[in-house]
């Protein structure tokens, strides 16, 4: 017996595979983006990737020239297929490689991943 689980990451694969990941719409706009030439985005991962808002995100700016340094939530799994996913979305950025954190982050941990960057 398939569990509701399963058929939701089966579904989620067989859609990337296809390339038809549904885009939602982001209704704000951020101002002077341009401004910032280091961008940190964060998310939860869903079934190994970011949720595809994120990818709308990314393609509602130029991001071009820009440092992206992405971090995610999770329960258990790493950044799976979240950067490759992120790269197509924003091809002229320069992407840092994300950090997963689980809960039970520390402030101390928090900071020792910012200093670990040289920003």
């Amino acid at each position: 017996e398939e569990k509701e689980d399963d058929f939701y990451f089966k579904w989620t694969v067989k859609k990337i595979g296809e390339g038809t990941i549904e885009h939602h719409v982001i209704i704000d706009d951020l101002e002077n983006v341009s401004n910032y030439d280091t961008i940190f985005i964060g998310f939860p991962i869903w079934w190994y990737i970011a949720p595809t808002i994120v990818n709308t995100f990314l393609e509602k700016y130029d991001f071009s020239g820009k440092k992206i340094i992405t971090f995610a939530t999770s329960g258990g799994s790493d950044m799976g297929k979240s950067l490759d996913s992120l790269k197509s979305s924003c091809p002229n950025a320069t992407f840092v490689n994300g950090k997963v954190f689980r809960a039970n982050i520390n402030k101390d941990e928090l900071a020792k991943w910012i200093a670990g960057l040289n920003l």
